[in-house]
């Protein structure tokens, strides 16, 4: 009788250690088969996340292990998966997706904090609304647009290493199906024109829907000859759809693609600054109370700034993954509480030097309970693939001035006072040379301690550069601005401070 008792108790106990919580996940996928993105013959639905590896398959976020089928035939695919029970109370992001490249195309808002639907495991068992795959539920025909692109390669064309050489380096122009639409024929590889050999073009056609915005950028190969693996350090490029056969040519422009030059021959330090005051969390799009911030931590592509390794956790600051800036007047920062975090950063004698992609994320009080404590410090772009970059050559200290969460390119490689002098009055100056090619100086003076903001505009309006934003003493000044990126053209420079604007032109000729 014992022994039939201890069986009983066992196999109760062992049932209950391999219980399971069957989820059904179901998309309907109507309109995507309307609109000939789906093709029910022959494509496949995935359900991949960060779930995976818990219910027992070899990876997150990949493979074809969980594949939906619509039994039936109503377009709306349903599989369930088995999560052990251990997970209950526990939350996991995922997607559906399309064969291998057809990811859904979610914003990144309160409903989808990461970008991502969200689940948390509840027993006994759930079955998951039916949703639309990437929300959308109106059938759209897609229109036919023709893009035609023109790159000027001529401040990186040449011969032999440090340069984009034609005999072994291309260019080629990647995406426009990343997001909002699909390829359907052109020749990603640029070609140059025989008069201009430095200038290079081509055109892509594409399907999407009106209205929708797609992005692309340029990638310069052998990786192994350029910085960044050849792909623009600049942020994406968007353009919107136009009406069907429209055929838009994007304006000449110059690709932020740099060549690999020789490592860096003596040390640069490098003064980063960046404006906390108006600082937004991307997860939850609300401002953060400047005095909450703990500390703010800058991580990079560069190894000095951790090579992107980590979790942008507070933790990453022991592993040299994450740089600590502080406000309290002291290492290189220049104002004690003004919310503008600072640090100095050397990079040494052999480092890579050259562009080098970065961006901040801040920690304050409770901030581990923001999204769920998913990477909770990166939290400064809305878009993972938008961040700050900036060039690493040897010279003075270049000092660096960022706004929380504006990737406006910092072109400013020499802030400076002139002299003791106290000025009358608030003034701003003609640059020197005008025109100028790269670089020109822009003076001004401020008569009292104020926050001073000097940017640069094209004749379209929009900001180019960022060269100052934070509190100065009075006093003359003056700002050695490097437009070597930018294309030929009329630019306006504007300082600001308190409730006065001061605007000039100047013209930059290549």
């Amino acid at each position: 009788m014992k022994k039939l008792f201890l069986l009983v108790v066992l196999c109760i106990f062992g049932s209950m250690s391999y219980a399971q919580i069957p989820i059904k996940f179901s998309v309907n996928m109507t309109v995507q088969t309307k609109e000939g993105n789906f093709n029910p013959a022959t494509d496949h639905i995935y359900i991949r996340g960060n779930f995976q590896k818990a219910v027992g398959d070899t990876i997150d976020w990949g493979g074809s292990t969980f594949t939906a089928s619509d039994i039936n035939n109503d377009t709306i695919y349903t599989l369930t998966i088995n999560f052990p029970d251990s997970l209950s109370g526990k939350s996991f992001d995922y997607k559906f997706v399309i064969n291998d490249g057809g990811w859904e195309n979610l914003p990144t808002n309160s409903t989808y904090p990461t970008g991502n639907r969200r689940l948390v495991v509840s027993s006994p068992s759930m079955v998951l609304p039916v949703v639309y795959y990437s929300d959308e539920s109106v059938v759209i025909v897609p229109v036919t647009n023709t893009y035609n692109f023109s790159a000027d390669l001529s401040s990186i064309y040449g011969s032999g290493s440090g340069f984009f050489d034609p005999d072994r380096d291309s260019v080629l122009l990647m995406g426009l199906d990343w997001v909002g639409a699909k390829v359907v024929s052109g020749n990603r590889k640029m070609t140059a024109d025989p008069f201009s050999p430095w200038m290079y073009s081509t055109s892509m056609v594409i399907k999407g829907n009106q209205g929708d915005s797609t992005k692309w950028k340029l990638k310069a190969y052998p990786d192994n000859d350029f910085f960044n693996w050849g792909w623009e350090v600049s942020n994406d490029k968007w353009n919107k759809i136009g009406p069907d056969s429209s055929v838009i040519t994007i304006p000449t422009f110059i690709p932020d693609i740099y060549p690999i030059k020789p490592r860096l021959t003596s040390k640069v330090q490098v003064l980063f600054q960046v404006n906390m005051n108006n600082a937004i969390n991307r997860y939850t799009g609300q401002k953060i109370n400047v005095k909450s911030i703990l500390f703010v931590g800058v991580k990079g592509q560069d190894s000095v700034l951790g090579s992107w390794a980590g979790d942008w956790l507070p933790s990453d600051t022991a592993a040299g993954n994450l740089i600590v800036l502080n406000d309290s007047g002291i290492k290189g920062d220049k104002v004690a509480g003004d919310g503008i975090w600072s640090a100095i950063v050397n990079f040494p004698v052999g480092d890579v030097g050259g562009p080098s992609l970065y961006k901040y994320g801040m920690y304050y009080a409770n901030e581990d309970t923001v999204n769920g404590g998913y990477h909770p410090m990166d939290n400064e772009f809305t878009d993972g693939s938008v961040n700050h970059y900036l060039n690493i050559k040897v010279g003075p200290m270049l000092e660096i001035n960022d706004t929380f969460g504006n990737a406006a390119h910092v072109f400013a490689t020499e802030v400076k006072k002139t002299d003791n002098q106290i000025p009358m009055r608030f003034s701003l100056e003609q640059n020197y040379p005008n025109p100028f090619n790269p670089s020109t100086i822009i003076k001004y003076s401020i008569p009292k301690n104020q926050l001073v903001v000097l940017k640069v505009y094209n004749i379209l309006g929009q900001e180019v550069a960022s060269l100052v934003n934070r509190e100065q003493k009075a006093g003359n000044y003056e700002v050695t601005f490097d437009a070597s990126k930018l294309a030929s053209g009329v630019y306006i420079y504007n300082l600001t401070s308190r409730n006065i604007t001061l605007t000039k032109k100047m013209m930059l000729l290549k």
